[in-house]
C-alpha cells in the first residue's frame, strides 16, 4: 500500500537498533500501541515500514542504496533515539538516518515544512528512550542542522535510564510523564505532519484555522460541538516486508515534532556558519628532557587561546583536555567524552635551541582523517610565529570564516623579549602544578619576566590569573583576591584585549565589591574577546540571574557546560541555577549530570535533596542530603529542610541546633536564613540574612533569586537589605 501522499512509498519509516528490541521487545510493544493509537486518530489508512525480519545484515552481494531507496522513499521518519544509536558507524545511522536527512531535504516536500497554523514541523520525528551524552546530542543536531526536540518515552530516576513502560507509576518518574500520553502526541504529530503536506487536508485545516482565529477559538479555550455521527474507524496497516535492511533488527517508531522557532531555521540554513567544536589534546613531550615540561604545555595553552577568540570555533578549556594527558584511548572515545569532532594533536622533539614541534588536525568523525599534519622545526625564540601560522592552518582546515577583525589579529605579529617570553611560560606552567612551593617559583618568574619589559602585560595577567585561580597557594592568600584584581588592571592598561584580565575584574567586582555596573562591561567583553571561555559564560549567567533574568541566565549557563562539558563548576552551577528558579525536575537531571563526572560531588547531593524535598519525595531528599553531608559538610541546611518538608520537626531543629554555634560564619547564616524562611519565621531569617550582609557574603547579591526567600520579598527588613546591595535592574 501507497503513502496517501502522491509519489511517496510509505507514510512512515521507523528505524531503531536491534539492540534496543532484544532485551524486553520494547519497540515491538511500542509498535503495536502507536498502530492503535493512529487507527483511532487517522481517518485513512497509513501506511508504515517497519522490518520485522530477525536477520542481522544485508549480504554483500546487495545494494543498500537501492534496497533502501523505496523504503526511504517516506513522507515520515522515525528513529528511535537510544544510547546505541548514535554510532556513525552503524547501519542504522548511516543508511537510514543520514540518508533520508539527505534525500527529505532534496525532495519536492522539503525535510521542514510549514503548516497552517504557520509553525514548522521536521519530517524527522525522533522518540528518545534514554537520557544521552552530550556527545551524540552533538552528532544528531549536528546532522540536522537544529536542536533535538523528541517525545520522549523515559523513565528516570536516581541512577535509572531506561524506555518508559506502559505500567509505570508517572508520580515514581522524574519526568512525570504518562506512556499513553506519550503514544498519544506521537500519533497526533504524525497527523500534523501527515496533514500538513496532504493537499486536501491542507486545505480544510487551513479554513479551520483561519475560523479559529477569526472566532477566538484556540487551544486551552472549550471546544466547539462535536457532530455525534463520526466516521468509522479505519484500521491501520503494518506493512510486513522480508529483510532487505542490514545490521538493524526491527526499526522503531519513533517521532519527533519539531515547531521551529527562528533561531533553529537559521541554523537549518546553509548560508549560516555553523560554529565547529574543537579540542587541543595535551601535547606530548618526547625531548626526554623534564625540564621542557613547560614547552609543551605551553603550546596547549598558546593554541587554545587562539582559537578560543575565534568566533567559529567552540574551543574545550585546557582543564577539560588534561585526562587525556598520555591516554591510551582512541581518538573517537576521546572526542566522544568531550563532544567535540576535530582534536589537535601535538609534540615537541629536539632541545630549545632546535625544537622540532609536530601538530596534526584531526577529525573524529564519521570517519578518523587527518585533516592536516605539519612539522616545524624552529629555535625557541620564534615559537610565537609557529602558533600563529598553526592557528592560520587550523581555521583552513576548518574551512572557518574568519570576521575581517579575526583575520587582521591572525596577521599581527607577537612580538615579546624571548627571554620574558619563556619565563612568562615557565611561570604559567608552575602555577598549573598548584602546589605552594611552585606558586613561589611561579611568582619569581613573572616578576623575573616584569623587570626585562615592564610595559609587556603578560607577566601581568600571569600574575593575575595566579592570583585569582590558585591564591590559595600563594604566602598571602588572604590578600590573592586584591592582588588579582590590580594586576589584572595593569594588565589591562597595556593591552585591553586581555579577555582573561577582564573574567577576573568582573568576577571580582561580582562576588566580592558588588559593583554590578563594572561587572557587566568586563564580563561583556571577556566574552566578546573570546567566547570559549566557560567561567565568562556561568559568570555572566550568574549576573543575569540579579535580576531574574531566567531564560538568558539559562542560555549563558548551557553555554559554559558546552564549552566544557567536563568542567564540575560549570555543570554544578547549571544544576544549581535551575533550582534557584524552582525547575526542580531539571536541577535533578543536571546534578545526575555531575554525579557522572564527579560521583563524589557534595552539591550534586545537596541540590537533588533539595529538588526532592520540594516534590513532596521526602525519603528521596533526606537520603540524599545525607549523603552529601557524608562526603563533605557544609549542607546542612538542605538536611534540615527536607526534615522540616517530611514533618520531621525535631530532626530538624537537631540540625539547626549545630549550625546554630556558626552563624558567625556568613555560609551557616544564609543556610539558617533558608531554614527560618521555610519554617515561616521570617524574623529569624532575615536576623540571619542581616548577619550575612554584615560578612559580606558572597551569595547574599542573589538574596532575590534564592528559591526560599520567595516569602520574604515583600518584608521591610528584606527590602532594605536588597536596597543597600544597588542590584541591576
Amino acid at each position: 500500500m501507497a503513502s496517501i501522499i502522491p509519489g511517496y512509498e510509505y507514510d512512515i519509516f521507523i528505524s531503531y537498533r536491534q539492540k534496543d528490541n532484544k532485551y524486553d521487545g520494547w519497540v515491538t510493544e511500542f509498535i503495536d500501541h502507536l498502530k492503535r493509537e493512529i487507527e483511532a486518530t487517522f481517518k485513512e489508512d497509513v501506511s508504515i515500514y517497519f522490518d520485522e525480519n530477525p536477520h542481522d545484515g544485508l549480504l554483500e552481494i546487495h545494494n543498500v542504496d537501492k534496497s533502501l531507496e523505496t523504503k526511504l522513499k517516506s513522507v515520515i521518519f522515525m528513529p528511535v533515539i537510544s544510547q546505541t544509536y548514535c554510532d556513525p558507524k552503524s547501519f542504522a545511522w548511516q543508511n537510514e538516518f543520514v540518508a533520508f536527512n539527505k534525500m527529505a531535504s532534496e525532495d519536492q516536500l522539503g525535510r521542514d515544512i510549514k503548516l497552517a497554523s504557520g509553525n514548522v514541523c521536521s519530517r524527522i520525528i525522533p522518540i528518545k528512550i534514554h537520557d544521552l551524552d552530550a556527545s551524540d546530542t552533538e552528532l544528531l543536531e549536528n546532522e540536522m542542522g537544529c536542536r533535538l526536540r523528541a517525545i520522549e518515552f523515559i523513565y528516570s530516576s536516581a541512577g535509572v535510564n531506561r524506555p518508559l513502560k506502559p505500567d509505570d507509576n508517572p508520580d515514581k518518574n522524574l519526568n512525570k510523564t504518562y506512556y499513553r500520553d506519550q503514544i498519544n502526541k506521537v500519533a497526533n504529530a504524525v497527523k500534523d505532519v501527515i496533514y500538513g503536506v496532504h493537499p486536501d487536508e491542507r486545505k480544510r485545516a487551513t479554513k479551520s484555522y483561519q475560523t479559529k482565529a477569526q472566532t477566538g477559538y484556540s487551544e486551552g479555550m472549550p471546544a466547539q460541538p462535536v457532530q455525534k455521527t463520526m466516521p468509522p474507524k479505519r484500521k491501520i496497516r503494518i506493512l510486513k516486508t522480508p529483510m532487505i535492511l542490514g545490521g538493524i533488527f526491527a526499526i522503531l517508531a519513533i517521532i519527533f515534532i519539531t515547531k521551529l522557532i527562528q533561531k533553529d531555521k537559521e541554523q537549518a540554513s546553509p548560508n549560516v556558519a555553523v560554529k565547529k567544536t574543537i579540542a587541543v589534546l595535551p601535547v606530548s613531550n618526547l625531548t626526554g628532557n623534564p625540564e621542557l615540561d613547560y614547552i609543551a604545555e605551553g603550546f596547549q595553552d598558546d593554541i587554545t587561546g587562539k582559537l578560543g577568540a575565534i568566533s567559529g570555533f567552540t574551543v574545550r578549556p585546557k582543564a577539560s583536555t588534561l585526562q587525556f594527558k598520555g591516554s591510551q584511548e582512541s581518538i573517537q572515545q576521546i572526542a566522544k567524552k568531550l563532544s567535540v569532532n576535530n582534536l589537535i594533536e601535538g609534540s615537541i622533539k629536539g632541545t630549545e635551541d632546535k625544537l622540532q614541534i609536530e601538530v596534526r588536525m584531526i577529525e573524529a568523525f564519521p570517519d578518523e582523517k587527518y585533516l592536516w599534519s605539519s612539522s616545524f622545526v624552529q629555535n625557541w625564540n620564534n615559537i610565537p610565529d609557529i602558533y600563529r601560522e598553526i592557528v592560520s592552518n587550523i581555521v583552513r582546515g576548518s574551512n572557518i570564516r574568519l570576521t575581517s577583525l579575526e583575520s587582521n589579529n591572525l596577521t599581527i605579529e607577537q612580538k615579546h623579549n624571548p627571554d620574558l617570553y619563556k619565563l612568562y611560560t615557565q611561570g604559567t606552567y608552575y602555577i598549573g602544578r598548584n602546589t605552594k612551593e611552585d606558586f613561589e617559583k611561579a611568582l619569581k618568574c613573572f616578576n623575573d619576566a616584569m623587570a626585562i619589559d615592564p610595559s609587556d602585560p603578560l607577566p601581568y595577567l600571569g600574575l593575575a590569573l595566579g592570583y585569582s585561580n590558585s591564591g590559595h597557594m600563594s604566602p598571602v592568600a588572604e590578600d590573592a583576591s586584591n592582588r588579582a584584581k590590580s594586576y589584572a588592571l595593569q594588565a589591562l592598561e597595556l593591552d585591553s584585549t586581555l579577555a582573561d584580565a577582564h573574567v577576573v575584574l568582573a568576577t571580582r567586582y561580582l562576588y566580592t565589591e558588588w559593583d554590578f555596573p563594572k561587572t557587566e562591561y568586563h564580563i561583556k567583553r571577556a566574552i566578546e574577546l573570546n567566547p570559549s571561555i566557560a567561567s565568562a559564560h556561568y559568570t555572566y549567567s550568574w549576573y543575569l540571574t540579579l535580576n531574574k533574568r531566567m531564560d538568558e541566565a539559562i542560555a549563558e549557563m548551557k553555554k559554559s557546560v558546552e564549552i566544557a562539558p567536563t568542567d564540575v563548576t560549570a555543570q554544578g552551577y547549571l544544576a544549581w541555577i535551575y533550582f534557584y528558579f524552582g525547575s526542580f525536575e531539571e536541577a535533578i537531571n543536571e546534578s545526575r549530570k555531575l554525579l557522572q563526572l564527579d560521583p563524589n560531588n557534595s552539591l550534586a547531593y545537596y541540590l537533588m535533596g533539595s529538588a526532592y524535598a520540594e516534590m513532596g519525595m521526602n525519603f528521596e531528599a533526606i537520603e540524599m542530603q545525607s549523603k552529601g553531608i557524608s562526603l563533605s559538610p557544609g549542607y546542612e541546611s538542605g538536611l534540615a529542610i527536607a526534615y522540616i518538608r517530611a514533618g520531621q520537626k525535631e530532626k530538624a531543629m537537631e540540625v539547626v541546633a549545630q549550625m546554630e554555634k556558626y552563624n558567625d560564619q556568613w555560609w551557616y547564616a544564609w543556610g539558617l536564613a533558608e531554614v527560618y524562611a521555610v519554617m515561616g519565621n521570617k524574623d529569624k531569617a532575615i536576623d540571619n540574612l542581616e548577619i550575612a550582609y554584615k560578612l559580606h557574603g558572597d551569595f547574599v547579591p542573589w538574596i532575590q533569586a534564592d528559591f526560599y526567600f520567595k516569602s520574604l520579598l515583600n518584608e521591610p527588613r528584606f527590602r532594605e537589605i536588597v536596597k543597600g546591595l544597588k542590584l541591576p535592574v
